[in-house]
Formats: C-alpha cells, sequence, structure tokens
C-alpha cells in the first residue's frame, strides 16, 4: 500500500454551462489539470488558493471541517465539473492550505464509479461494474 495519486481535469462549471447550454461560443472554460492525492477520508475535492483563483470559482460559504489536527473553518468554492476517464461528474471545492496536496475525496469517486485499486495503486473503474457505468440508488 501506497499514497495513490491521479489526474483530474477541474473546470468552471458555470463557464461549462454559458458554453454549452446557453450558446457562448466566446467564451472561454477555465480549467486546470491537478494531480491529486485520493483521500477515501475526504469528502470533497479540495484545491490550493491559486487553482481556485485560476479556475475563477465564487466562494460559496466557509464549513467547519474536522481534520486531524482539530476543527477548522475552510472556505467551500462552487461547484466543478471534474474529469476522470472520460466520466465527469460536479462537485464543491474546498480550499486547502499549500502544505497539503490537493485532495480527491470519496463523493467524487462514488460518483464516477471509480475504486483505488490497492495492489497497483491506481484509481481504476469499479470493476463490479463491469465495463459500464454504474451509480448505486439504494
Amino acid at each position: 500500500m501506497g499514497r495513490t495519486f491521479v489526474d483530474v481535469e477541474v473546470e468552471n462549471y458555470r463557464d461549462v454551462v454559458l458554453k454549452e447550454e446557453v450558446g457562448d461560443g466566446h467564451r472561454e472554460v477555465r480549467k486546470q489539470t491537478v494531480r491529486a492525492l485520493v483521500d477515501t477520508g475526504s469528502a470533497l475535492l479540495c484545491l490550493h488558493r491559486d487553482a481556485i483563483q485560476t479556475l475563477g470559482l465564487e466562494l460559496s460559504r466557509t464549513a467547519e471541517v474536522r481534520t486531524a489536527n482539530g476543527n477548522v473553518d475552510r472556505p467551500i468554492y462552487d461547484v466543478a465539473r471534474i474529469t476522470i476517464f472520460d466520466r465527469h461528474c460536479f462537485i464543491q471545492v474546498m480550499e486547502i492550505p499549500d502544505n497539503i496536496p490537493p485532495l480527491l475525496g470519496y463523493v467524487a469517486l462514488e460518483n464516477l464509479d471509480l475504486v483505488v485499486d490497492p495492489k497497483s495503486n491506481q484509481v481504476i473503474p469499479n470493476p463490479e461494474s463491469g465495463s459500464k457505468f454504474t451509480l448505486d440508488v439504494l
């Protein structure tokens, strides 16, 4: 076992909506690819302030977050569209300090039907779903 990292394409969801659904063909979608540590103990996608600013995400609220070092207040930003292996979902982004690597939490993994393979330390499509992208609604 070791650390598992994965490349995540992160896009400003508002930009995506304005470009694709409203038809603003001149709008550029702000996006960035980040190498994130997969953290099944974290819920959200966690990024540094500079990445959040590059993406143009707006502050949504501040939340109290439980960490190994105690509770802290962290800024939570608007929804981003994330893509891994041609699968995408929508998730809020939490700001983290620069001394912590970007984190990909369990909410995104479950929404994308991805799991961590402990033998290879890689993120893979859920083998229980076969080749299909499957969500549980139980």
